[in-house]
């Protein structure tokens, strides 16, 4: 090997302090070191030779010394010619040792790292525990580093990323390492080197200890707490270095690089990795990784999910991880047990990259077993694995037999024989098979007719082939196409003897036809509930024990009243429980009129019933009419439907609803009470005063006992003074009359608002007050009606 051993002494400017190197010749009578090769640069025995390694040996130690740096470490650098030099110098002495090695001979460094080669001079030497000495596998071999790597886990993978960016980046940011020891950063630099590809290490520069980094031309800089860096700048630590800082800073913003982060995983579990040795192999390939962490239980789906959100499904970072994981399982390292979580735990994460590996550990699994154990074991694939149709349907060309074709040739056999085929062409995994697919539709019309003997053929037959799956699917096909002959035939089912067994297969996850038509026939059987109360029993069977969509509850009206309908009792019952909005979106809105026609109250939740109900396209006029009325007469008593457009129309339906039943004239006339009673009594004297008048006791007692309510006569008494035109309204709407278009009612109401609210306002008024009064009776008024509001007042004060 063309090797060169080199000594200096370090020698200090007086008047600039730098620092210079003076060759040290070797002892006299010493055998003289090896010489290199000869070196393109310049001829043998050149003295420019020995000039340019003293260059070189002053660049890569100078950085050691300076404020902050006492020099002592140990440094390896790569010179232009191809070659290494590998220097050690003294804390004492300021002797420098140095290596140079021939480019071509550098390789040696890819087993023997630079880092074990020497030790500086000066420190105590290393100790294993027991006192003795430590050999460089005590401190670089794997078993250190794992324990090295345990105790710094939170920086090995942003650290092995940097390290990896080195090479993808020549020309990129150094590393700095801050550590208080140079034994801390020599162990960063081995851990480096076992977890790169060998041929990279005679390539990774270092040096472990640095005064001032920015002299340093390694591509690893070790600093300690005095070195001439400022480890907070953010500008050093985002752009100039990739800091890791081992003492009291938060060093650089550490980067993503899956490599890096599985490799770190290796080291801290103890299971260090095995690099590259061949340079023909990819430097960083995730493949070789994957045993071992599989081995380690140190993968998981996610982890190679990773991978198909990296590059897709496709890609060849995810193709060679599943490649390794099927090498392993060939040749007996990976236990398919740990890879059917994996490859289920990869579905979750991306389906279609779970199913190649999936297919090759089915196919590992099948080819172990006994032929005749091959039908089982080919279902519980099918169930544990995510294979997808196109793993299912190779596998079953593969093992399945000729299972499927038997069953082919059964379907043309009677019913009772079809129960072996069937079950040996679903223990093949033949699920998706178009013959399996027949046999499930036909063995659902089979059950569709309970009189008929196929029925209890078709039952005996799925309770030979004993597969829950396929008995939902028969269950589900039941309740394929739902029309009303098919709910009796479900119901009819339940009632059968066959509804035993059907009562055994229903669970919550069973179709809910099937569950309501079993409800059915179970309470309302002979002398069991019926009409309201049998629906209020089927309902428990729902999700909250109610009704929320209009499928559900036609099928459970039909369940309970057929062809039918509730009762008039029943209706309000139903309408509270379904909402009418769910009983007209499923078309039961006109079946739901006796609401209407005869209710039990009216209130707000009758007059959403008959909002819902005008979406209803069946309804009759009348209906209809009745319906409006009450919508119209609330929106009136909320001032939604001001009552000078709304009176006019109120009189319209009154007339289209006739006759109006009696309940809901009442309702509607509390609500038109209440609308008077909000009303201001100008506008009261210019739209509603003929309807007033000439009313019965449904409308103007509610008026009456509105107006005298004691919120409404403080109102009153407050903004009337205030209000002149309000109280010649007022006075309008309730003086005496004697006219014959006015109803006795009105007389008495009138006479009692007159004396209860009016009178006691006029008499509590101020001279000025009285005059506007009397101002605003005279506008629209006669004489005669004048001359009677000033009697009227006046008899009050004499009174």
């Amino acid at each position: 090997m063309a090797i060169r051993r080199l000594t200096y002494r370090l020698d200090e400017e007086p008047v600039t302090g730098a620092v210079r190197l003076i060759p040290v010749p070797p002892p006299e009578g010493s055998a003289p070191a090896p010489d290199p090769a000869p070196e393109p640069a310049a001829p043998p025995g050149d003295p420019r030779q020995a000039l340019d390694r003293q260059e070189w040996v002053a660049l890569a130690v100078g950085a050691e010394y300076g404020p902050g740096g006492d020099g002592g470490g140990i440094s390896f650098s790569r010179l232009p010619d191809g070659g290494g030099l590998l220097c050690a110098t003294a804390r004492a002495g300021r002797a420098v040792e140095a290596l140079h090695v021939s480019g071509p001979d550098t390789g040696r460094f890819a087993e023997d790292w630079p880092i074990t080669q020497w030790e500086p001079d000066g420190p105590p030497a290393r100790r294993r525990a027991d006192g003795e000495p430590a050999e460089p596998e005590d401190w670089y071999g794997p078993a250190a580093l794992a324990a090295f790597a345990r105790a710094h886990e939170p920086r090995v993978a942003p650290f092995l990323a940097d390290v990896r960016r080195l090479f993808a980046d020549p020309a990129g940011r150094q590393l700095v390492i801050a550590e208080e020891s140079q034994d801390t950063v020599a162990q960063w630099i081995a851990l480096a080197c076992a977890s790169l590809p060998a041929a990279y290490v005679p390539y990774l520069t270092f040096t472990l200890r640095a005064a001032d980094p920015g002299r340093a031309p390694q591509h690893i800089v070790g600093i300690g707490p005095d070195a001439d860096f400022d480890r907070f700048d953010p500008t050093v630590l985002d752009h100039l270095y990739r800091v890791h800082d081992g003492l009291d800073g938060h060093g650089s913003p550490p980067l993503a690089d899956t490599w890096a982060a599985w490799t770190a995983r290796l080291w801290v579990a103890g299971k260090p990795p095995r690099p590259a040795r061949d340079a023909a192999e990819e430097p960083f390939a995730l493949g070789p990784l994957v045993p071992r962490l599989l081995r380690a239980g140190l993968l998981t789906g996610a982890d190679l999910a990773h991978l198909a959100r990296q590059d897709g499904p496709d890609g060849p970072q995810l193709r060679a991880a599943v490649d390794a994981l099927v090498a392993a399982l060939d040749d007996g390292t990976a236990d398919p047990g740990t890879l059917t979580a994996v490859c289920r735990d990869l579905h979750v994460h991306a389906p279609t990259a779970a199913q190649p590996l999936a297919l090759a550990v089915a196919r590992h699994r099948l080819a172990a077993v006994h032929p005749d154990d091959r039908a089982h074991q080919l279902r519980a694939a099918f169930a544990e694995l995510p294979l997808g149709d196109d793993g299912r349907r190779a596998l079953r060309g593969e093992f399945g037999g000729d299972a499927v074709d038997e069953l082919c040739r059964a379907l043309s056999a009677p019913l009772a024989t079809w129960g072996e085929p069937l079950r040996r062409a679903l223990d093949a995994g033949a699920d998706g098979e178009d013959c399996v697919s027949v046999a499930a539709v036909r063995l659902a019309a089979y059950l569709r007719d309970p009189t008929g003997t196929g029925c209890g053929q078709a039952v005996a037959v799925l309770e030979q082939v004993g597969q829950e799956r396929f008995t939902r699917r028969v269950l589900k096909q039941l309740c394929a196409k739902l029309s009303a002959k098919r709910l009796d035939q479900l119901k009819e089912l339940a009632a059968s003897p066959q509804g035993d067994w059907l009562r055994r297969n229903l669970d919550a996850r069973s179709p809910l036809p099937l569950r309501l038509a079993d409800a059915a026939v179970r309470w309302g059987g002979p002398g069991g509930a019926t009409g309201y109360a049998l629906f209020s029993r089927i309902t428990e069977e729902l999700p909250g024990r109610r009704v929320t969509d209009p499928a559900t509850l036609s099928q459970v009206w039909w369940f309970v009243w057929g062809g039918r309908g509730p009762g008039p009792v029943d209706l309000p019952r139903v309408a509270r429980a379904c909402t009418m909005r769910l009983l007209v979106d499923a078309d039961f809105g006109a079946r739901m009129t006796g609401l209407l026609t005869a209710p039990d109250r009216v209130d707000k939740e009758l007059v959403s019933f008959a909002h819902e109900l005008l979406r209803v396209r069946k309804l009759g006029p009348r209906e209809r009419a009745i319906a409006e009325l009450l919508v119209l007469a609330d929106d009136m008593a909320e001032r939604r439907v001001p009552l000078a457009r709304g009176i006019g129309r109120f009189q319209a339906l009154r007339e289209a609803a006739h006759p109006v039943p009696v309940q809901v004239w009442s309702g509607v006339n509390q609500f038109l009470a209440l609308a008077l009673a909000r009303s201001d009594a100008q506008t009261l004297r210019h739209t509603a005063f003929p309807v007033m008048r000439s009313a019965g006791r449904e409308l103007l007692d509610p008026y009456r006992a509105c107006m005298l309510s004691e919120s409404k006569r403080d109102e009153l008494a407050r903004e009337l003074p205030l209000r002149p035109e309000e109280i010649g309204a007022y006075y309008y709407l309730w003086r005496p009359r004697r006219s014959g278009d006015v109803s006795h009612h009105w007389r008495r109401v009138s006479e009692e608002l007159l004396r209860e609210i009016l009178a006691p306002v006029v008499l509590g008024l101020s001279p000025q007050q009285l005059d506007d009064a009397t101002t605003a009776v005279a506008r629209g008024h006669n004489v005669g009606d004048v001359q009677k509001w000033n009697d009227w007042r006046h008899g009050l004060r004499e009174g």
